[in-house]
């Protein structure tokens, strides 16, 4: 097509002076057409705007138990208390007072029976000394398969060279 063009005189790529007759492609013209508006265009073209945060920027969701909410606050949200009768609130008493009890009758047979086993083991251990060294050492061998745990880092930290730790005595402090 660029070679038929060029043939019939009509290039696109003519250079022209200012003396020269101009050259040009006749355009499909219509002067009783009105142009489309720019601003039907604009309202096509107008993408949303997608707002990009940085990394720190990132909001952390909002929990919303977190959030109180004040309308529950209000008096005429708030139940009456129910009047309870005297018998009533001191059976209550009476009930809590017995389960008290129960819970510390309930500790101290517990402390009891810890006591009784330590007891029972001593003696044990007493009476392997007797019998036998080597068994009472293997009896007194802590077992640390019983539960694997493991330290790791450094137990001790070496001293800072050039460091010297501060006085904090009261007198030195008030100078």
């Amino acid at each position: 097509m660029a070679s038929f063009m060029s043939r019939a005189g009509l290039s696109l790529f003519n250079r022209s002076t200012a003396l020269s007759a101009r050259q040009a492609i006749p355009l499909r013209h219509a002067p009783n057409v009105k142009k489309k508006s720019k601003q039907g265009k604009d309202v096509k073209k107008k993408k949303p705007k997608i707002v990009i945060r940085k990394p720190s920027e990132i909001v952390p969701p909002i929990d919303p138990e977190a959030i109180p909410n004040l309308e529950l606050r209000e008096s005429f949200r708030r139940r009456s208390l129910n009047k309870i009768s005297e018998e009533e609130e001191e059976k209550r008493v009476l009930l809590l007072k017995e389960w008290s009890r129960f819970k510390m009758q309930q500790h101290k047979e517990d402390l009891q029976r810890i006591q009784e086993m330590t007891r029972c083991r001593e003696e044990a251990l007493k009476e392997l000394k007797k019998s036998s060294m080597y068994l009472y050492l293997e009896a007194i061998k802590i077992d640390k398969t019983l539960f694997p745990l493991e330290f790791t880092g450094p137990t001790e930290t070496p001293p800072i060279a050039g460091y010297s730790a501060p006085d904090l005595d009261p007198d030195e402090k008030k100078k």
